[in-house]
Parts: C-alpha cells; sequence; structure tokens
C-alpha cells in the first residue's frame, strides 16, 4: 500500500457533515457525485435497515478488512466492534480462519462467506445452504452485499493510498 495518498483528501469544510472528517470520505469527496452515490450506500450497510445484526455485520467487515490486509477498514471497524459490544476476543477471532472455537455456528459461516468471496467470488454450496438455515433471502442479499461493499472499500483504500487519521492503529503486528 502507498506510504502517501495518491489523491489528496479535500478540505473537511467542503463536504456534507453527515460525511465527517473521515480520510475516505475526504477522499472520495474530490468526486462529489461518486461520494454521494457510494455514502448512500454506506449509509444503508451501517444503518438500522440491514437486515443482518450489527454483531454479524461487524464480523463480516472485520473479516474482509483482515483479508485483504487493509489497516484503514480493519482500524475503524475494530472501534464499531467495540461500540457494539464486541470483546477483545470476538476480535481477535476474525484473524483465525476457519472456525474460532467460541464463535457461534453462524459467526463461523459469515467468516467463511467472506473467505470464499475473496478467494472464488462466489459462494459454495455448501455455505449457502448452511446459511440460509439461519438467514432469509434478504439477510442473504445484505450479507453479500455488505462483504461485497467492504471488498470494494479495501481495494480503493489500499490503491488510493488512504492514511489513517490520527488515534488509530491498523492491524495488529
Amino acid at each position: 500500500m502507498p506510504t502517501e495518498p495518491r489523491i489528496p483528501p479535500q478540505d473537511p469544510a467542503l463536504l456534507d457533515e453527515r460525511f465527517g472528517k473521515l480520510n475516505v470520505a475526504r477522499t472520495i469527496g474530490q468526486n462529489p457525485a461518486l461520494l454521494k452515490a457510494w455514502g448512500a450506500f454506506a449509509v444503508y450497510i451501517l444503518g438500522p435497515d440491514l437486515s443482518i445484526a450489527p454483531r454479524e455485520r461487524e464480523l463480516a467487515i472485520l473479516r474482509v478488512g483482515w483479508n485483504h490486509q487493509a489497516g484503514y477498514e480493519w482500524a475503524h471497524h475494530v472501534e464499531i466492534a467495540r461500540q457494539i459490544g464486541m470483546s477483545e476476543a470476538d476480535i481477535l477471532a476474525v484473524q483465525h480462519a476457519p472456525a474460532p472455537s467460541h464463535l457461534a455456528e453462524l459467526e463461523c459461516l459469515i467468516l467463511r462467506a467472506a473467505d470464499e468471496i475473496k478467494e472464488h467470488s462466489v459462494l459454495s454450496g455448501e455455505t449457502w445452504g448452511k446459511l440460509k438455515a439461519h438467514y432469509s433471502d434478504q439477510q442473504m442479499l445484505d450479507l453479500i452485499f455488505t462483504i461485497g461493499q467492504y471488498t470494494m472499500v479495501c481495494i480503493a483504500l489500499k490503491s488510493i493510498g488512504v492514511q489513517l487519521e490520527e488515534g488509530f492503529t491498523g492491524l495488529p503486528g
């Protein structure tokens, strides 16, 4: 990953306050139409209308961040995971495949789904069937789109060279 931004972050005063002062939004803000479109989708994924539980969402996002070794994404979602009550053991478990022993079956399946999508761009029939024992069609779509959204974000963050804000640390070491 580049050690300097390849696209400079925009002045936060020029951004809509919904996007805050995060470097990811400040950088994407160099293309206002893209920020608006992507921002709406990101708000859906992180918002109350997503049909999977916040813990399940964060397990998926953390696994994607870990799989892509995206320190920016990892750091921010570790903080979100802590805010929703995930333990340090839960966060650490995301780094270990395929099935950390203390996580529930569904949680291990979510990690597996993130792994399969990274590796093959598709869920195996076995993983699909096991997830469907827990999830509705709506939840399956939300899980797959969450994994896809954060895969795209990790690729963009690393390619663009978005740097962590002060006070955040990247991947453990």
